[in-house]
């Protein structure tokens, strides 16, 4: 490298020219006031700083000075005051190289300090030769930066984020987020690192916007990593085609009575029995002697509702599926494994355990200070099947919506909040978070529950309506002649889930009373159903046993 100058003399504005690499380094363009501020003061004592340029045959090049030479071009200034140097550019300093010492000094824009470093480390340029001056441009470039927090790993992260981008152009601007110290370097490397991977597209970030949560700092590469996943599976599944039929009958039958004494109809066959019995010892719901959940042991009580649970899946087609929902029983500070209990009862008797449905429950009553275990937070959905071979649709609606990634509340005990991609198909019903079904379901068990009327004696622990929905759709088949039963309906809450999504309801009920307001329930879900259905027809014949609403005891 060699420079010499030539001293201050008078050139022509006309002849001086700006060179496509100061433009390609520094930004001119919307500094008119600056200009103006310029034109003002030369006018005014004329031009006091000369610019630099360099002689290039008939032509001067332009090395610093840029704004003031606008600004006499602007007034119409023939003549300006230039230092004229020279200089032989060499494989190892270009003439960018020489802009950029000229510059060293000046106030950048983060875009201008970017474009210095590409031409320090030699990012866009078409020399490919080894850098002998390597560490002392990575030097330089880390004195650019301010030095803190720009040591040498640091600025050799940078280079690999711009040549990355050089050769995958995003509008992510990840080294400018890194130079304004919005992410550091580390992270960019990672959002390089998944948008490497094979799960990887533009349409997917353009419509999930995975890795620009995941600059934001919103969850860590891990989560990204899985969230991707999900997006590729997801975006891949179609929606289910479901068609219901239209009743053309009573779509339920009420039995009152003890299930262990009523008589099932012989040509009852039960699809899917959903049920939520008494619990072990926890709440009395009427006076008769007989009602479940106050043997004198758990075991006695196993077995009690395990006898009662066999009867009915007699019942049960081949194909069918049992679900219950208990909770646990605690007493003087020790679980009593009730429901272990049951498990293995209902399994040494030949019923196969296929999975335990998790009912989270966000809005929990609080333990008394007194009891020594941590809150609970959940009840379980038991899945039982007769045989192998039982029916399964994991159900899918369509939904018009992206799959973008979603924020998602913020879970008991975390600081953060939790993010998913949700389903491009949508929830079953509008009360289940949007994500792929999952033995999870997140439910507040206050939200559309019985409501009683004048005259009706209240139940005192009725379920969601909401929470057989899950169930009842993965397990039961879509046509009007699917059979639903509860064997402990109390008022109903199952039946009017049943009907609503089109199929047939048989209850057994210990108490009138109880049976008072399931009446009024059903019949009301049933009516609905027929109003969403009318002007539709069904070819299908219906099931003689539940025909006859006056039948019901």
């Amino acid at each position: 490298m060699g420079t010499t100058s030539l001293g201050i003399q008078k050139v022509r504005v006309e002849e001086v020219v700006i060179s496509e690499e100061t433009k390609k380094l520094y930004e001119y363009t919307n500094r008119a006031n600056e200009i103006k501020a310029l034109m003002e003061s030369i006018s005014e004592v004329g031009q006091k700083e000369p610019i630099i340029v360099l002689q290039a045959g008939e032509k001067f090049t332009i090395i610093d000075g840029v704004l003031r030479l606008m600004a006499m071009n602007r007034l119409e200034i023939n003549e300006i005051d230039a230092i004229v140097s020279s200089f032989e550019p060499t494989d190892q300093f270009s003439f960018s190289d020489f802009l950029v010492h000229h510059h060293i000094r000046k106030e950048k824009t983060e875009n201008e300090k970017l474009n210095e470093i590409r031409c320090l480390l030699r990012i866009d340029g078409e020399n490919t030769n080894p850098l002998r001056d390597k560490e002392k441009r990575v030097n330089l470039v880390s004195t650019l930066l301010g030095g803190k927090g720009w040591g040498r790993n640091n600025v050799f992260n940078l280079e690999k984020i711009l040549r990355w981008e050089k050769e995958n152009p995003t509008d992510l601007n990840l080294s400018e987020q890194v130079l304004s110290s919005t992410i550091n370097p580390a992270r960019a490397l990672d959002a390089i690192d998944l948008m490497s991977s094979q799960e990887y597209t533009e349409p997917m970030e353009e419509e999930s916007g995975i890795i620009k949560e995941f600059l934001k700092g919103s969850f860590e590469k891990g989560k990204a990593q899985s969230l991707m996943v999900d997006y590729s599976i997801k975006k891949n599944v179609p929606e289910t085609v479901i068609e219901f039929y239209p009743p053309r009958s009573e779509y339920f039958r009420i039995i009152q009575g003890n299930i262990e004494t009523v008589e099932l109809p012989q040509d009852l066959w039960i699809d899917t029995i959903f049920t939520s019995p008494p619990y072990y010892k926890l709440r009395k719901y009427g006076d008769d002697p007989n009602e479940l959940g106050w043997e004198n042991t758990p075991d006695l009580y196993v077995k009690r509702l395990s006898d009662i649970l066999l009867k009915c899946c007699d019942k049960l087609k081949k194909t069918g599926s049992l679900f219950v929902n208990i909770g646990e029983t605690y007493d003087d500070g020790q679980c009593l494994g009730i429901i272990d209990r049951l498990n293995c009862e209902l399994m040494s008797r030949g019923i196969r355990l296929v999975d335990k449905i998790i009912w989270r429950k966000p809005s929990n009553k609080p333990l008394n200070n007194t009891v020594k275990r941590l809150l609970p937070s959940y009840e379980l959905i038991l899945h039982y099947s007769k045989s192998k071979n039982y029916y399964f649709d994991p159900i899918r609606t369509k939904k018009d919506s992206r799959l973008k990634v979603s924020r998602g509340c913020k879970d008991v005990g975390w600081d953060k909040p939790t993010f998913h991609i949700p389903n491009k198909n949508g929830s079953l019903r509008n009360f289940i978070d949007p994500e792929e079904l999952t033995n999870v379901i997140t439910l507040h068990g206050n939200t559309n529950r019985t409501k009683h009327v004048e005259g009706e004696e209240k139940h005192t622990a009725t379920f969601s309506m909401d929470l057989p929905t899950i169930p009842l759709w993965i397990s039961c088949p879509k046509n009007e002649n699917t059979v639903v039963m509860d064997p402990f309906m109390g008022t109903g809450s199952c039946g009017v889930t049943a009907l609503e999504m089109g199929f047939k309801f048989i209850g057994v009920e210990l108490y009138e009373k109880n049976i008072l307001t399931a009446k009024r329930m059903l019949a009301k879900a049933q009516e609905e159903y027929k109003k969403r259905m009318i002007g539709q027809e069904s070819n299908v014949e219906t099931n003689p046993i539940l025909t006859n609403l006056e039948e019901a005891a």
